[in-house]
């Protein structure tokens, strides 16, 4: 199996290149998301309503909690491939690819037998009544076939990502997506209620996988690797992927039991507001995790050529520029929401600034958290991380149906800003004792300062009740604070600031 056999991708491409891409592809595809939710989610509160619109986020949010069952091998499939290929052992490439692809069809199969019988009884769980309880069923199921092709999706889009290739399936998701926004609004007009969602969905995955499924076999074909099966190599996804069922549950309980603990605990209209007023922090933290996603199968296949020193360089990095932005992201968020949600779905929808400032604080905790348990991953460590985030995800649930008995919505985020916070710290000493020169503790108290004073602005901004009822006024005072608080913090970070940017391209 380890044999190297020399294809047509026996040179492996740039990787500063390949990050780049990646990254480039990753916000176009976000940009799409931006505007999708800003086109659609007023056409669905005023075609579909905002009790069945909160009954389908909170059903959305069970099928994310089944999205579990991936396994999370497709990190683990991403780091094998791209290590492999980083030692230029191509054979050993393919075989960790087609083993993956036979666990992912099992995984598939038993993903859409499982929320089959979810479907059953998700009117009851909901509290549905009369024709909404067959309407959330069909939809839900629909939903559900789009989820497999997403799920397997995702696995012909990380071998392109571990082999350094990343162009086409970032455009092919890019135009997916566009025609799944036009069948979308097409079927609200046309009075297809909430059908209209799930079709639109299934149109995105079905045409992302074929597409896909033809590039990755002419992929394989150029890495001239046999196809074969290898019981060792299936053995050692199935002893690894406890663990990353572990990651992958701690971070689903997280964030998509949210929408589900607040419909069952208040009301579908309560999540309604709830997910409206997160959306843009859900933005934000889809544009950091870009990061991640494009540094992934890089950040391997650097690992995998054993150059500790370059690797721990490049960690540092990589974690200081994801807090770094999302530290002035979430507190542009904070800063801006009310004023955003007002102008777009009406002030009806606004929640409390206390709300908005605990969902921006979990967001940025869970972001930095998530890039150091991915760093670690890269290394090939991946029971601990993801034991850690198990334990988060499942302290998170408990504390939150406490706090929103005690505080009400606001227990939700609260909930989550306390555990990732504790998760993250007992990560970090992990990923120092495994890469000691990615942590600079200086960087992390100016860091922590720096949260302090730049949430304690955005605080008082929003206090000050500024009357913006125009667009323009909103992209204007978005502008001003993401300009000022950019310039505050390269101020008081310059120097590490101008390092870690230009060296995290430069070295990858």
């Amino acid at each position: 199996m380890s044999k190297t056999v020399r294809g047509n991708l026996s040179s492996p491409p740039s990787r500063r290149r390949a990050t780049a891409i990646q990254a480039l592809g990753g916000y176009a595809i976000t940009s799409i998301t931006i505007v999708q939710g800003l086109l659609l989610i007023p056409l669905y509160l005023h075609y579909i309503g905002a009790h069945m619109y909160g009954l389908w986020l909170a059903s959305g949010g069970l099928l994310g909690m089944l999205g579990m069952m991936d396994l999370g091998i497709n990190s683990l499939v991403i780091q094998r491939v791209a290590s492999a290929y980083g030692q230029q052992k191509q054979d050993q490439a393919g075989a960790y690819f087609i083993n993956g692809v036979a666990v992912y069809l099992l995984i598939c199969v038993l993903y859409a037998a499982v929320g089959w019988l979810v479907s059953i009884w998700l009117p009851d769980l909901l509290k549905a009544t009369g024709s909404d309880t067959e309407l959330l069923r069909g939809c839900f199921q629909l939903a559900l076939l789009a989820m497999v092709l997403g799920i397997f999706n995702g696995c012909l889009r990380g071998f392109a990502q571990a082999l350094l290739r990343p162009a086409f399936p970032m455009s092919s998701m890019a135009g997916s997506q566009i025609l799944g926004i036009v069948v979308t609004v097409v079927l609200l007009f046309q009075g297809a209620g909430l059908w209209a969602i799930p079709i639109g969905m299934l149109t995105v995955e079905g045409l992302i996988f074929g597409l896909n499924l033809i590039y990755t076999a002419v992929l394989y074909r150029r890495l001239a690797a046999p196809i074969s099966w290898d019981a060792d190599i299936v053995k050692e996804y199935v002893r690894t992927s406890p663990a990353l069922v572990m990651s992958r549950l701690g971070n689903t309980l997280s964030q998509e039991s949210q929408p589900l603990l607040i419909t069952v605990l208040l009301s579908p209209e309560i999540t309604t507001a709830y997910m409206l007023t997160r959306r843009a922090a859900d933005i934000v933290f889809r544009l950091l995790s870009v990061i991640v996603g494009s540094s992934s199968g890089p950040f391997a296949h650097l690992a995998g050529e054993g150059d500790n020193k370059k690797t721990g360089s490049i960690a540092g990095q990589l974690l200081a520029l994801s807090a770094s932005l999302g530290l002035i992201g979430f507190a542009t968020y904070v800063g801006a929401n009310s004023a955003f949600i007002s102008l777009w779905v009406g002030t009806s929808f606004v929640l409390s600034q206390g709300i908005i400032l605990f969902i921006g604080i979990g967001y940025l905790v869970r972001t930095i958290r998530g890039i150091m348990g991915q760093l670690l991953f890269g290394l090939g460590d991946f029971v601990y991380p993801s034991i850690m985030v198990l334990f988060e995800g499942l302290f998170t649930v408990g504390l939150s149906v406490l706090l929103l008995n005690i505080l009400g919505v606001a227990g939700v985020p609260l909930a989550l800003a306390i555990s990732a916070s504790l998760s993250g710290i007992i990560i970090g000493v992990r990923l120092r004792g495994r890469l000691p020169a990615a942590f600079n503790y200086t960087f992390i108290l100016k860091l922590l300062f720096s949260a302090l004073l730049f949430f304690a602005i955005v605080m008082n901004l929003a206090q000050m009740d500024l009357a913006i009822d125009s667009w323009g006024g909103f992209v204007l005072l978005a502008a001003i604070l993401l300009a000022s608080l950019s310039i505050v913090y390269g101020l008081l970070h310059w120097k590490m600031s101008k390092e870690k940017i230009k060296g995290v391209m430069r070295r990858l």
